[in-house]
């Protein structure tokens, strides 16, 4: 496994339990990660954290639907 891969792994498990624990936004920890562990552009580490987002409010909003 890549030394960059396994950076993207450990950031990722980190911001999961940290947003877990807290309930805070992921925006604010997964810019940051991409940005100086993964080396990805800022434009686009915005983009990917508002799909991340995007997706996980709507997964939510579909399972509240569902239950009436």
């Amino acid at each position: 496994m890549e030394v960059l891969n396994l950076y993207g792994l450990v950031g990722a498990l980190v911001i999961g339990t940290v947003l877990g624990l807290t309930g805070g936004g992921g925006s604010i920890l997964t810019v940051p990660v991409l940005v100086y562990l993964l080396s990805v552009n800022p434009v686009t580490a915005t983009a990917y954290s508002l799909f991340i987002v995007g997706s996980t409010a709507l997964v939510g909003a579909i399972r509240n639907a569902q239950k009436g």
